[in-house]
């Protein structure tokens, strides 16, 4: 099968790198694929080395950029709803279509899947999406009366909606999204697919350990995520000093000028460790205990960095955001201890409450382990990409026809 996967940008991110790892997966298994990336000044080279070496990569021909960006800017302002990016967009996505026999488009996020349908309605090949998380949050914002960047969202969402052959939701939370507020542009094309991982962390765990003088029976909680506050940063740095427990640890992985500023204001705590980004977080999580993910983030949905804890057989800290309930069970046995929003927060006292949990009851910490090995399977890539396999092919054998 010759598939085009297409997505705004790559760069360090949930969406991004899960479109290169089921690009590298498709292709390993014998399909023809290609990503199509809108804006090359946002392409993270090292990213698509590290986890799709061996799929090509195509950037949409957009001359002067760096203008059209400015002018686009001031078209959005006056609520003019063109695009001059977008078009050019549009045009490179028809270009690729005629050189390439594609048999499947593959899109990410609302604005990708508006000009996918938009080029490939004259070819007459079928656009599947995943869900990420923008059309909730769009939806959310605009009956809030928030900004968002975009315009006239539900026109959009339901032109595209009602043209998509299928779309693949990753949280029970979308799907009940859809269902109830667009059920009848929606109805037979929902398919659930949980994000596939394939992960090798670094087996000898005792350099890092040594690097951060951490000692061998040490216990270590850790957090990897994008670096922004609704993530639960200061949360669990706070619920961490709180536990305030000799021989324990915590490791933040994260890049950017949110974590910057916490490192600056924690300085004094020496077991607290601000490691930075890394192109590795396996073989940090590895070292660690248990990892933390307290997010109030609105959009969360099937958060990588819980599969990455799983992947490493460590239990998981979490608050009930998006599918982590869902992702951190199996069979009725938990993997982990969740911490429930509550009016939009994460209580610190009870998310230090589960770090003590762990530290002092080695029965629940060691059950829980176990059960993390058990619900890391469902994130198995080879029932990934069978699952999308089917996708597409009943896509392609029930086309819709583009309005």
């Amino acid at each position: 099968m010759n598939i085009l996967l297409v997505t705004e940008v790559i760069h360090p991110g949930g969406a991004e790198t899960f479109v290169l790892r089921l690009s590298d997966a498709l292709q390993s298994r014998g399909h023809n694929v290609e990503i199509l990336i809108f804006y090359k000044e946002i392409f993270h080279g090292k990213l698509h080395k590290l986890l799709a070496p061996g799929v090509s990569v195509t950037f949409a021909n957009i001359p002067f950029s760096p203008l059209l960006r400015k002018i686009d800017t001031v078209f959005f302002r006056m609520n003019i709803d063109y695009s001059l990016r977008n078009y050019f967009i549009k045009r490179s996505i028809q270009k690729h279509l005629r050189e390439e026999k594609i048999d499947i488009i593959h899109s990410h996020l609302l604005k990708a899947d508006k000009l996918c349908l938009r080029a490939a309605k004259s070819f007459g090949i079928p656009v599947v999406t995943t869900i990420h998380g923008d059309y909730l949050q769009f939806y959310n914002k605009t009956k809030q009366g928030l900004p968002i960047p975009l315009l006239n969202y539900r026109q959009k969402a339901v032109k595209n909606l009602s043209s998509l052959g299928r779309i693949v939701c990753i949280s029970d939370k979308q799907i009940d999204f859809f269902r109830n507020t667009f059920p009848e542009y929606t109805a037979g094309k929902i398919v659930k697919i949980y994000n596939g991982y394939e992960g090798y962390p670094a087996e000898d765990t005792l350099p890092l350990r040594n690097k951060l003088n951490i000692g061998k029976d040490d216990f270590v909680f850790g957090m990897v995520s994008r670096a922004i506050p609704e993530k639960g940063w200061e949360e669990a740095i706070k619920a961490f000093i709180q536990l305030n427990k000799p021989g324990s640890h915590l490791i933040l992985i994260g890049g950017g000028d949110y974590l910057d500023k916490m490192e600056m204001k924690y300085a004094t705590h020496k077991n607290i460790h601000f490691i930075g980004h890394s192109d590795k977080p396996l073989d940090w999580i590895n070292i660690m205990n248990v990892g933390l993910l307290p997010t109030t983030y609105a959009s969360e949905s099937l958060p990588t960095a819980i599969i990455e804890y799983l992947c490493c057989g460590i239990p998981v800290i979490a608050s009930d955001a998006g599918e982590i309930v869902n992702m951190i069970q199996a069979n009725g046995k938990p993997a982990g201890i969740i911490v429930p929003i509550q009016e939009g927060k994460v209580s610190t006292d009870a998310l230090s409450a589960a770090m003590h949990n762990y530290i002092t009851n080695g029965d629940t910490y060691e059950a829980h382990r176990r059960n993390a090995i058990q619900c890391y399977e469902s994130f198995d890539m080879n029932k990934c990409v069978s699952a999308y396999v089917n996708t597409y092919t009943n896509a392609i054998e029930n086309k819709i026809i583009v309005a």
